[in-house]
């Protein structure tokens, strides 16, 4: 039960956290002089870590459900109420942070790439 609670509360975090690594590393990559040589493949890539971001959002979502739903006649005893809070984090963060996701992935698919803000 915990590695399904720590996956459920940080599983979406961490997710978001390496889709936006690798974009950034990947627009920096596409979009510095130096490295245009290399014609980096931004939108495939970012296609694939955004689905892998996806799925690991909802893997993670999933996982906080099924501890929330294992903890929900604990009571107020500490060890299973606490589990039972943490899920709930998780359970209220999910969408949130899938949203963040799936909008980081469709700007980049979308906008313009090299575009002075």
């Amino acid at each position: 039960m915990p590695i399904l609670l720590w996956f459920g509360l940080l599983g979406t975090p961490f997710a978001w956290f390496l889709q936006h690594i690798v974009g950034l590393t990947l627009t920096q990559a596409a979009c510095s002089l130096p490295s245009r040589q290399w014609s980096v493949p931004v939108d495939p890539l970012t296609l694939a870590i955004t689905v892998a971001a996806t799925v690991i959002a909802l893997l993670a979502g999933a996982a906080a459900i099924v501890a929330f739903v294992a903890t929900r006649d604990a009571g107020h005893e500490i060890p299973g109420a606490r589990v039972h809070f943490l899920a709930t984090v998780g359970i209220v963060i999910t969408p949130i942070i899938l949203c963040i996701v799936l909008m980081s992935g469709v700007s980049v698919l979308v906008l313009p790439e090299c575009h002075q803000s």
